[in-house]
């Protein structure tokens, strides 16, 4: 196994020198990204980048430029591997294969148990071949007209308020017992870094049975996390993200395989999917949702 000490640097095969991201890189991690065209929200690496414990690993090549990257953010035993990019001249190396490694490694020292991301078509192999195994691809979907209604009775009983600073506690419970990892950095990101507004339901017992975060400073507005009990309290909260978005684009990501009444949901308000990267994990097949079932995620959210 890989040792992470204060420097945590070596050297590849093709003399590529790779080491643990300083802040100093943050101007060439970003030309990297003009360069390799990443189709990833281009806020999602400040985010992540401030997650307790988020790892990040570049490849300096010998005249100082960056030859890749990737980031390890570990969310309790479950932990994401996100923004593998190699650049196009060093590329057919191995690069991607060995800072996929290095990322896997220090999830693993963090004791990650569970470790998931989303491939693009290029990159699937890399982590076939590092053992990752494929749990369905995502679908994006996306709504350019007005939603179809949904009947009252359809609705749920539920009560949706807008989400405040004192749900956040119960709300990274719920959340957590739904989705088997510690995801309150990334929501409580989401709200801030990315100008986010949110909805939270309550059951007759006053206990939250879903919520709803979306961000109205993107064209098209965007929808995630987003998570409910059941699919009444899931149809009152997307119609409360409806109303907010009035008649503007909406885009929303759904992860659940064939069945999940996610896409029956974005189906019955008359959003078009189409699939997109494949999702793949590594180690310990984590256990089934244990309360709120994931609607709608974002790019940023490989969980």
């Amino acid at each position: 196994m890989l040792a992470f000490n204060r420097t945590e640097v070596s050297e590849t095969r093709s003399g590529l020198r790779v080491r643990r991201m300083e802040v100093s890189d943050v101007e060439r991690v970003l030309e990297l990204r003009s360069v390799v065209r990443w189709a990833t929200d281009p806020r999602a690496f400040d985010l992540l980048r401030g997650v307790r414990d988020a790892r990040w690993f570049v490849a300096e090549a010998p005249d100082g430029g960056l030859a890749g990257m990737v980031g390890a953010v570990p969310l309790g035993t479950v932990g994401i591997l996100c923004h593998l990019a190699v650049h196009h001249e060093y590329r057919g190396f191995g690069l991607g294969r060995e800072l996929s490694t290095w990322a896997v490694a220090y999830l693993k020292s963090r004791g990650t148990k569970t470790i998931r991301l989303y491939a693009t078509g290029p990159a699937e192999g890399i982590y076939r071949s590092l053992g990752f195994r494929e749990m369905g691809r995502r679908t994006v979907y996306r709504l350019d007209g007005p939603a179809r209604e949904a009947g009252p009775e359809s609705a749920g009983a539920c009560r949706v308020d807008t989400l405040r600073f004192g749900d956040l506690p119960e709300l990274y419970g719920v959340d957590l017992w739904g989705h088997g990892a510690d995801r309150s950095p990334l929501i409580f990101s989401a709200l801030g870094l990315r100008s986010g507004r949110g909805f939270v339901a309550r059951g007759a017992a006053g206990r939250i049975e879903g919520y709803l975060i979306l961000d109205a400073s993107d064209d098209p507005l965007r929808i995630g996390p987003f998570s409910a009990g059941d699919p009444g309290t899931a149809r009152r909260l997307l119609l409360c993200a409806l109303e907010a978005a009035g008649d503007g684009p909406v885009r929303a990501i759904a992860t659940g395989p064939d069945g999940c009444p996610s896409h029956d949901l974005f189906d019955e308000f008359g959003f078009v999917g189409s699939e997109d990267r494949l999702r793949m994990e590594l180690g310990e097949e984590a256990a089934g949702p244990g309360g709120l079932v994931q609607y709608g995620t974002t790019p940023f959210m490989a969980t």
